[in-house]
């Protein structure tokens, strides 16, 4: 493909610049960069201190390569960048990040019309994949069919958890970066009274399809700086909440989203995080106050509003109160009909009702739409053992098993199955 910029005069200055900071880049770098030269006018890249071929595919690629010290500071380095990049626009992106043909195609018509207009800056969604079904708060389904699909063998995963941020903005001295993780140029746009626009350009994000644990307690430690340098930062203590979950630190989370919602009490992701972290710890009363909020904060969208009443209608049966979860199932179910765990709480719902034909189907529609999630068909070795059909009842239950080795309540099901069959001969 020839460079686009043939047809996009710069006026004397670069149209468009792609800014990266990288490290050890790994497989996904060249493919971006190839992608991405014919529609960007400059690639500007820092290495942070690689030790593999990380500088060699940059410089290959006819980028920009700057050599920088890494100092535990996310903005530092992204600011070293944006001091040395020439073009009128600046996108950043992540080396484990790819744009579809369309999406460049989009990015660029709208940069090649903002001469004369406003400034703005654009806000981008990524698509963080993840490989298993609803695995996090807030997964959704790869629409298809996908507009946004990149060739070859599509989709990565089955779905994915969105993010938004400010990835595309004018080159300007006063917008710089800004947090030593999760670092944002938000705060700069802001004081520069820039206009913000939503582009409908998916950023495709592949790094969280591998977890690294390692990776994981490196972005714990600098979000605790974080929040030590900027205490009044809500987003920050957000940022430490999520780092705490993925390594399963749920009492550090529920400490730093209680803090986030202290300073912004009206957000609603944020309320849902704490409802369900206070859910996992057993404090139902003070769960289903946080969820209940969700729906009174005048800002939740759909998918918030699905999740608290599915989040309260578990609180609901644990309390036993099932007209109040049978109510709250509906409403999320009619909002989501295709939620796999919406379906398999149904189902359970069910069960404690004694309907069992009932409590079947739903798990069995739960097993279609989460296919590697253990939960349903622990659910549905319960029914058929409670059923007398122990067979059945076996195989869902190593099923279980086989998805979750970890699962207790499946292999403690299994244990009684076979005393109780030892005991019957």
């Amino acid at each position: 493909m020839d460079n686009i910029f043939e047809n996009h005069p710069t006026n004397g200055r670069r149209l468009l610049t792609l800014a990266m900071i990288v490290k050890d880049a790994g497989q996904f770098l060249a493919p971006l960069l190839e992608s991405a030269a014919p529609w960007v006018d400059e690639m500007v890249i820092a290495d942070t201190g690689s030790s593999d071929d990380t500088r060699d595919i940059v410089r290959d690629a006819g980028a920009v390569l700057l050599e920088i010290p890494w100092e535990n500071d996310f903005a530092a380095a992204r600011n070293a960048v944006l001091d040395e990049v020439q073009g009128r626009w600046v996108l950043c992106l992540d080396a484990d990040e790819r744009l579809s043909h369309g999406g460049w195609r989009t990015l660029l018509d709208w940069v090649s019309r903002q001469d004369g207009l406003a400034p703005a800056a654009a806000r981008i969604h990524t698509r963080n994949y993840l490989r298993g079904m609803y695995s996090r708060r807030g997964w959704r389904p790869v629409p298809q069919p996908d507009p946004h699909a990149l060739t070859g063998d599509w989709p990565p995963a089955p779905g994915f958890t969105p993010t938004a941020k400010i990835r595309l903005f004018p080159g300007r001295r006063d917008i710089r970066f800004a947090g030593a993780v999760h670092e944002t140029v938000e705060a700069s746009v802001e004081a520069a009274g820039l206009d913000i626009v939503n582009l409908d350009v998916p950023i495709h994000h592949f790094g969280t399809l591998n977890a690294d644990a390692a990776k994981m307690e490196f972005y714990l430690r600098l979000a605790r700086q974080k929040t030590a340098q900027e205490p009044r930062n809500a987003a920050g203590w957000a940022e430490l909440a999520d780092c705490a979950i993925q390594l399963g630190r749920l009492d550090e989370a529920l400490a730093a989203i209680d803090r986030a919602l202290i300073l912004e009490p009206s957000h609603p992701d944020r309320r849902l995080t704490a409802g369900w972290l206070l859910l996992e710890s057993g404090r139902m009363d003070q769960a289903d106050a946080q969820l209940a909020s969700v729906a009174g904060s005048g800002c939740a969208d759909d998918g918030q509003l699905a999740e608290a009443c599915h989040l309260r209608a578990q609180i609901a049966l644990r309390q036993g109160k099932h007209d109040v979860a049978g109510r709250l199932l509906a409403v999320a179910l009619h909002l989501f009909p295709n939620n796999g765990h919406f379906h398999n709480t149904l189902g359970v719902w069910h069960l404690t009702a004694a309907r069992g034909d009932r409590a079947q189907a739903a798990l069995e529609r739960a097993c279609q739409l989460l296919p590697g999630v253990a939960e349903p068909w622990l659910n549905l070795g319960r029914l058929y053992a409670a059923a007398g059909r122990s067979e059945v009842a076996r195989h869902h239950l190593q099923q279980a098993l086989a998805l979750d080795p970890g699962c207790g309540k499946a292999s403690t099901a299994l244990a009684e199955m076979e005393a109780d069959t030892e005991a019957a001969v």
